[in-house]
């Protein structure tokens, strides 16, 4: 089985894309899957450490990401019966596969291809990349003014311009880490290229991936399936490409947001070919940071509530 990590900023695109390249009979696309990376760091941190296959099981079965997939981790077949780093591997093989069982009608092989869209795993490249030695990763990179517009009235992630800003400026560094470490690894793709002109942007992703590209791609024939719980927050998912939302942020921010974000990403913004907006030079005020952080606060206990209510 290959494996490819569609990674990236949260809300720039992971699950659009993931949703893209699903309508290749070659490939299976899951859902978010941060409960695999988090067994090893709870269970496997250490490289003597193993656990019990059923520890494994009961962990699976109640991480709420784990839950979106809509399998019994009981039911796995072919799991060893003491996980360790290096049986790792086939832990997370064999439970795709189940998944796929359970919601694909596509014929799982060991040349299958895995996709996965879980935006933190860019972070996670070092302990990918030894589980996965010939695994590829997609950036996907989007304007942090479009992701603002976006993510600001969820129930996730911030709700200030300035807190948004340091997120995106994590995953960039991030991306640009594994660049300089192995550029033949990650491919970037940019979010308003796939708007723009998604056959060139397409067909070049295919060819890194060596995927074959069809015209097919773009319609909404994908054999992906969200979680119900995120249905409301990727409503476009699966829906014709739309070039309008490239600039749409300009109309859904106030200036001083975007004098915000464009201060503290500053060049980072430039080196994606991201034009500043206001103009000028501005440097974040102590007036500036305290209204970001009386947001996250005002917005943290309703975001928790709305956020239980809907993965109910």
């Amino acid at each position: 089985m290959k494996h490819i990590f569609i990674t990236g900023c949260p809300r720039s695109g992971t699950t659009m894309l993931g949703s893209i390249l699903a309508s290749s009979d070659s490939v299976i696309v899951t859902p978010e899957s941060h409960f695999f990376n988090d067994f090893i760091f709870s269970h496997l941190s250490e490289l003597s450490s193993s656990a019990k296959k059923m520890k494994m099981v009961d962990y699976y079965n109640n991480h709420y990401r784990f839950k979106q997939w809509g399998i019994n981790a009981s039911h796995i077949r072919n799991l060893p019966e003491q996980v360790t780093l290096s049986s790792y591997p086939k832990v997370i093989e064999e439970t795709v596969k189940h998944y796929a069982k359970n919601h694909s009608s596509h014929k799982i092989t060991d040349t299958y291809i895995r996709i996965d869209h879980t935006p933190s795993n860019i972070k996670d490249y070092k302990l990918l990349g030894s589980l996965f030695p010939d695994s590829k990763f997609v950036y996907i990179v989007r304007d942090p003014r479009a992701i603002y517009a976006s993510i600001k009235d969820l129930d996730w992630g911030p709700n200030s311009a300035m807190k948004l800003s340091q997120l995106w400026i994590e995953y960039v560094a991030a991306y640009f880490a594994l660049k300089k470490i192995d550029s033949s690894r990650v491919f970037l793709i940019k979010y308003e290229d796939l708007l723009d002109k998604p056959d060139i942007a397409l067909k070049d992703l295919c060819e890194f991936l060596k995927l074959q590209y069809s015209e097919s791609m773009f319609s909404n024939n994908s054999s992906f399936k969200l979680p119900k719980s995120t249905f409301s927050q990727h409503s476009l998912v699966g829906k014709a490409l739309d070039k309008t939302r490239i600039d749409k942020w300009k109309k859904e921010l106030n200036s001083k947001d975007i004098k915000i974000i464009e201060a503290y990403c500053g060049s980072s913004l430039d080196s994606f070919g991201y034009i500043n907006f206001i103009g000028g030079y501005y440097r974040l005020t102590k007036e500036d940071k305290l209204m970001s952080y009386a947001k996250e606060l005002y917005r943290y206990i309703p975001n928790k509530f709305r956020k239980k209510n809907r993965e109910k």
